[in-house]
């Protein structure tokens, strides 16, 4: 089976619809609700400063950032530790051959929790850094090892390192179509945000805060890179999915 972008996102979009009822509990605990406590709890990252050439700017905003880091950054790393987490549990619910419950896919996850956390990390550091290059390399990144947390829940005794180098054997003469399912997702996801993020700065200003408003805004803020996330596994699975059956 050869896959296309549109061809992707449609099995994806059929084995979200054939498990959501699962899915969306799990990611709505793990995925959504962690980050949205941590936007409600956290004070907003320091934005950028206008100048980012300008030295004594971005010295100053480095400073602030740790400042922000000192009083912030634990519940941002607990929100992502919850996320992979039930991430996990997704992934063995969705690819056990023996279709675990509920409560043995959490188990397993917890128990396998270091794997999951480490690919995650390996996925996020190089995704990142080429998201913030340019956008396309970090979502070409991002498609090369979208199999990785798939490959690690259906085989119990692999390890982080193996499962990303399956991942990047099972997408090769696929990772365009990949490629493009992504960019039209975080397309979708940047129109969306974007606008999100402009009413949450405005909401946050002194004096102009309506805390129902902000509470909704920041819902959907949260909600939006969980669905994000969600829809990244999805594809992952099929992915992982039609590279075993080619014996990839």
């Amino acid at each position: 089976m050869s896959l296309t972008f549109a061809g992707l996102l449609s099995v994806a979009w059929r084995l979200f619809r054939r498990d959501r009822a699962l899915v969306l509990r799990l990611a709505a605990l793990f995925v959504f609700l962690p980050a949205f406590a941590a936007l409600l709890l956290c004070d907003p990252l320091p934005p950028l400063p206008p100048a980012p050439r300008d030295e004594l700017m971005m010295r100053a905003w480095l400073a602030a950032v740790s400042e922000w880091g000192q009083g912030n950054a634990l519940f941002y790393v607990l929100a992502d530790l919850l996320a992979a987490y039930g991430v996990a549990a997704i992934a063995l619910l969705l690819l056990d051959p023996d279709r675990l419950t509920v409560g043995q896919a959490l188990g397993q996850a917890l128990a396998r929790l270091w794997s999951f956390v480490l690919v995650s990390v390996a996925v996020a550091v190089p995704v990142g850094l080429g998201l913030w290059l340019l956008v396309l390399p970090g979502l070409y990144v991002q498609a090369r090892l979208i199999a990785a947390v798939p490959a690690l829940a259906r085989h119990p005794a692999l390890r982080a390192g193996p499962a990303l180098r399956l991942s990047w054997r099972l997408t090769k003469g696929q990772d365009w179509a990949i490629t493009g399912a992504l960019v039209t997702l975080f397309l979708a996801q940047w129109v969306v945000v974007s606008p999100l993020l402009s009413a949450d700065e405005a909401l946050r200003a002194p004096g102009s805060g309506d805390p129902v408003l902000l509470a909704l805004v920041d819902a959907l803020l949260a909600a939006v890179p969980a669905a994000y996330a969600i829809a990244v596994l999805l594809m992952g699975v099929v992915v992982y999915r039609v590279g075993a059956s080619r014996g990839s």
